[in-house]
């Protein structure tokens, strides 16, 4: 029976524009603020110029602002078409996507302002002859826009379009409309066009008829009707309990229906997600599951196919394909193609399988293997072809001779990068719905999800120059730690915007806490590593090389005054090597390698001479002394052995012994396959471990074994996993303990290695070890998956971020901590430079929280334990500061309790510590909403409209160097002299009731930092307290003396009293005693 469907959305352009490709040297200018040459991105970057006077809310209504009216006159459509009894039959309901009224959500006021527009007329030449070179482009491109770009495939003539309502671009000129719609519309291949506008043309003239809805099959016969009671079902799982009734499942938004034997396996947001994807097919839009690893997400796009072929779950559905081709009427019957990585493809066919019963084709191997699967989509003899990415990019236009009514994307943040092959290649994939599923669609910086969104919807989300201005930016400058008030509110209200009223009808992610209750435990731990002296000695003098002095000082000015920059003046090339932009990339390797194992620095036999040369050169440089014996024994196990040579594996080596004797299996991750080899070497020849091996190297069928064999066997110990080879599609829940040997520059690749043991049908908690080296490049590294972590939550959630680094990525002027040549190649010795810089934000957040607050205790009191957990609470701490206002500073002392210290005992940390580790921290502990944070956020977005301090950096007192801070006559001052440090430490202890500073410390050592943070909240908020009532003492002093000193002088100007009694006198000289008490 056919639904009534209701539209989301009805526009439907491109955006690809394909800037020319950038060589080491332009791509290292771009890094350290040297313009680089004149490239095709100018034009966006004018663009980028006309739109900074617009705001988030205009770009955002522009996105989906246009639907209401479209879904109106769609609707009105539906009822004149010859469908109207049906519909009337089967009324579903109404979803609704559409920018809430203003009551309902946050607005962003225009940023249009007096230097804006000064800076508009100023550009308005050079607007003008952009201009006029978009038009001679956009004339060029409709004269080669004639001819069709696939071969074979006859180009429909071109229709009349209607007068479509531009969407609104940032209040610009309809000139400068026109200058993005031509961008966006340029590079749309004409077969997409074509299709495009005859599904439309169908859908105006049938209605609901026009859509892509599940085939009919009432005029078709099936032998097994008449025995439904025996008939086969899938998908079979004995050993596991249905979660849901045995009954169908009605997509009430899309009209599908998920049959009884898939419905009862599903969960909630399950069924929801294969509404979602359904809804997208049947309208023909584009979309991205967004779940987080672990959630599911293949079944819900079996789900989804299985009603949208609308199957059954049942052994009919082998036969629907080869019934339907029968009928000899044209009848229309689904082609879906999924796209995914190579290591996927033996895992779809599996689940498949499982799930239902599917004619599947994979396009990968030999040529006749491939012609086979294109000969049976050609001629409607398939229902879904797999193919890898790599394959697709290679076979395009061979595959795009298909008109595929969707295509599939798994892991699709693989085409994250605009200007990469395999992303020109999926652009131009022919389909209109497209569908992209990814745990992780923000890894690096928010342009990403532009690309996979304009992906799922081409020209849907405009130009990424107005993307940038009006997403990107805002949310970049307002997480930096010293942004201003302005700058921090317009961030969050964009962070609002985007997340509630911009992705829901594009974009669905739901987190892993959903089935929190159905996992054990996670702790995510980073071990910052010593280096061992050999070690630091090679990386300081690796650091002081010429090279690097070349590469960290080529931002100065040059001291020849010729006003440029020593890279691009007198210091462009390096005496004997060449240009140093050409040095870049491999120094940053180099410092890896000797981060990790100076070994990897010793050249290999098995390399070809000009790689030998190179390593032989590093590793002279790095090891004057020794590095002849080193070259003498390269190929020696010695080497790998030498611990001397390898912090981490000090470290390591005492771990492994520990789980080994506590029967635990061990998951060990690295980027560095020639570092995993070293390792297999080490542990074959130096212990009596059972060894697996993973790497890319291996065949899709030798994977497999190696992880059922992993699984099965409990005397396999330690399984050495290349990184990207083994970081997707492994189960590994055999393994409850994890190790990421060296931390990758994406965080997502080390996040999904911990997801391979960490997934359902993990039984035991599992641990997480990140080793990072610290005060090395390592940090640096680790660093920005911090700052990319919290631009992925607040994409996602529109999470309050805890602002820790001044840097802003992609800011030449702002580099601050993490950004930029001169903080990569920096060496910081022995400190822990995130140490630093993470307890600095607490501090800051800690004594300003307070005065946000007030008096604010921690919420946190409740945690069972907490060493500091007071009855009293906030509400004590409250009435004490009202008692010393209305007191005018007195306040009755009260007895302090005694606390009794808990002191937790924790085997890892003690071995961490004798090996020389001093400091870890939780990777959550560092992540995520802050409570301060959250309170200066929403305290900024309510005052973006006023002017006074809204320029003022929130932490603007805070550097690296001493900081004061004064709000009512207190002073707040980070890093004081350690003599200082030290009596506010002991003061601590004695405030929380510790007999000595010692018993303290030992307490504080084993807390985590969320412990740590709670701890300086209350005491901040007690000195505060304390202060307060000085002051309020101080006051009351004054104002005391300023009245007798009144007194004085008004007595003086009038004769005395006649008498006096003197009982009246001794009763004013006590009182006038017991205020000089108090005032002492």
């Amino acid at each position: 029976m056919s639904r009534a469907i209701q539209p989301r959305t009805k526009t439907y352009t491109h955006n690809k524009y394909e800037p020319g490709r950038e060589t080491i040297v332009e791509k290292v200018n771009g890094m350290e603020g040297d313009d680089i040459s004149d490239s095709d991105l100018d034009i966006l970057h004018v663009i980028s110029k006309e739109v900074e006077g617009g705001n988030t809310d205009t770009f955002i209504r522009g996105v989906i602002g246009s639907q209401a009216s479209e879904t109106d006159n769609e609707s009105s459509d539906t009822a004149h078409s010859d469908d109207d009894e049906v519909v009337k039959k089967d009324k579903v309901k109404k979803r609704v996507y559409s920018v809430p009224s203003d009551a309902e959500k946050v607005h962003l006021f225009s940023d249009e302002d007096s230097e804006t527009a000064y800076t508009t007329f100023k550009n308005r030449k050079a607007k003008k002859r952009k201009r006029a070179a978009a038009e001679t482009k956009r004339h060029k491109a409709q004269k080669a826009s004639k001819t069709s770009t696939i071969v074979g495939k006859r180009a429909l003539p071109p229709a009349a379009k209607k007068d479509e309502k531009k969407r609104p671009k940032w209040g610009e000129e309809a000139v400068d409309n026109e200058l993005n719609h031509q961008l966006d519309d340029e590079h749309v291949p004409d077969y997409i066009k074509n299709r495009k506008e005859k599904f439309e043309k169908i859908k105006e003239k049938l209605g609901e008829a026009g859509l892509k809805l599940p085939p009919s099959y009432g005029d078709v016969y099936f032998s097994d009707d008449e025995i439904l009671e025996d008939i086969k079902e899938k998908p079979q799982l004995p050993r596991l309990t249905p979660c849901a009734p045995y009954e169908d499942k009605q997509l009430q938004y899309s009209g599908g229906t998920v049959p009884a034997p898939i419905a009862q396996w599903l969960r909630d947001y399950q069924v929801e997600g294969a509404e979602f994807l359904h809804e997208l097919f049947v309208w023909q839009r584009g979309g991205i599951l967004g779940d987080d690893m672990g959630l599911g997400k293949t079944i819900q796009v079996i789900s989804f196919l299985t009603a949208a072929f609308g199957k059954t779950g049942d052994a009919r559905d082998r036969k629907r394909m080869r019934k339907m081709r029968r009928k000899d009427d044209n009848r229309w019957y689904p082609k879906v193609l999924i796209v995914c990585p190579s290591g996927l493809i033996e895992n779809w066919k599996a689940e498949l399988d499982r799930w239902g019963w599917w004619t599947v084709y994979v396009y990968h191997g030999t040529v006749s293997d491939k012609d086979e699967a294109l000969r049976a989509a050609t001629t409607g003899r398939l229902e879904i072809m797999i193919v890898p990415y790599a394959t697709y990019r290679i076979n395009a236009s061979a595959i795009n001779t298909i008109d595929w009514d969707c295509v599939v994307a798994d892991e699709c943040h693989q085409i994250k990068g605009r200007q990469s092959e395999t992303t020109h290649a999926m652009n131009d994939i022919n389909a209109l719905c497209r569908i992209g599923l990814t745990g992780t669609a923000i890894q690096n910086n928010y342009d990403e999800l532009w690309t996979l969104l304009n992906w799922t919807n081409p020209g849907r989300f405009g130009s990424l120059a107005s993307w940038q201005a009006s997403i990107s930016k805002p949310l970049k400058i307002g997480q930096a730690h010293d942004a201003s008030s302005y700058e921090l509110g317009l961030a969050r209200r964009t962070a609002e915007k985007l997340v509630k009223n911009l992705l829901p009808q594009f974009f669905l992610r739901r987190m892993k806490s959903l089935i929190a209750h159905q996992l054990p435990k996670k702790s995510d731990r980073v071990v910052f590593c010593p280096l061992t002296e050999t070690q630091a000695e090679a990386y300081a003098n690796y650091i002081d090389s010429e090279i690097l002095d070349y590469i960290r000082s080529s931002a100065e000015m040059c001291p020849c005054s010729s006003g440029k920059k020593r890279g691009w003046c007198c210091y462009a090339y390096i005496p004997g090597h060449g240009k140093w932009q050409h040095y870049v990339f491999p120094a940053i390797v180099t410092l890896q390698k000797l981060a990790n194992h100076l070994a990897q620095l010793i050249p290999s036999g098995q390399d070809d001479q000009e790689k030998q040369n190179k390593d032989l050169q590093n590793l002279q440089i790095a090891l004057p002394d020794a590095w002849k014996d080193l070259w003498r024994d390269r190929d020696s196990i010695i080497n790998f052995a030498n611990q001397e040579f390898c912090g981490k594996w000090k470290i390591l080596k005492k771990l492994l012994q520990f789980w080994h004797q506590s029967g635990d299996k061990v998951l060990i991750f690295s980027h560095s396959v020639r570092l995993l080899k070293m390792l297999q070497i080490l542990f074959t020849s130096t212990t009596t471990y059972n060894v697996s091996y993973l790497d890319g190297s291996l065949q899709l069928a030798e994977r497999a074994r190696v992880v059922d064999d992993f699984n099965a066997s409990p005397a396999q110990f330690v399984f050495l996993i290349s990184t990207k080879a083994g970081g997707v599609g492994l189960n590994i829940t055999s393994a409850n303990k994890v190790v990421v040997v060296d931390p990758n520059w994406n965080p997502s690749y080390d996040l999904q290695a911990q997801d391979r043991a960490y997934r359902i049908g993990q039984l035991r908690d599992v641990e997480v070890f990140r080793l990072v080296s610290a005060g090395t490049i390592e940090e640096i590294v680790y660093a920005r998956q911090i700052y990319k972590q919290q631009q992925a939550n607040i994409g996602y959630t529109a999470s309050s971020e805890r602002r820790y680094f001044k840097g802003v990525q992609d800011d030449k002027g702002k580099k601050g901590e993490i950004f930029g040549l001169a903080n990569l190649f920096a060496y910081q010795g022995e400190g822990v430079v995130l140490q630093e810089i993470v307890n600095k934000t607490n501090v800051a957040e800690s004594k300003l929280g307070v005065m946000v607050a007030g008096v604010d205790m921690s919420q946190n009191n409740a945690d069972d334990d907490d060493p500091f957990k007071e009855e009293e609470g906030e509400t004590a701490a409250m009435s004490q500061l009202a008692a010393i206002i209305e007191n005018g500073g007195e306040e009755k002392p009260k007895q302090r309790r005694k606390v009794t210290p808990k002191i937790k005992t924790d085997p890892i940390m003690a071995i961490l510590s004798n090996a020389g580790v001093e400091y870890t921290h939780e990777n959550s502990e560092v992540i995520g909403t802050s409570k301060t944070e959250a309170k200066l956020s929403r305290r900024a977005a309510e005052n973006i409209n006023t002017i006074e301090g809204n320029d003022m950096p929130i932490f603007s007192t805070q550097d690296q160097g001493d900081m004061e801070l004064e709000e009512g006559g207190i002073q707040w001052r980070f890093r004081p002299p350690e003599l200082v440090r030290k009596r506010q430490f002991c003061e601590m202890a004695r405030t929380f009731g510790f007999s000595d500073a010692t018993e303290f410390a030992l307490v504080v050592e084993g807390w985590t930092q969320e412990e740590r943070r709670e701890c300086l909240d209350k005491f901040y908020a007690r000195r505060r307290v304390q202060l307060l009532g000085e002051a309020a003492k101080a006051n009351k002093a004054e104002m005391k003396a300023d009245r007798i000193h009144s007194t004085a002088i008004a007595m003086s100007a009038r004769p005395a009293p006649v008498t006096e009694s003197k009982a009246d006198a001794n009763d004013e000289e006590k009182e006038d005693e017991e205020e000089s008490s108090d005032e002492l």
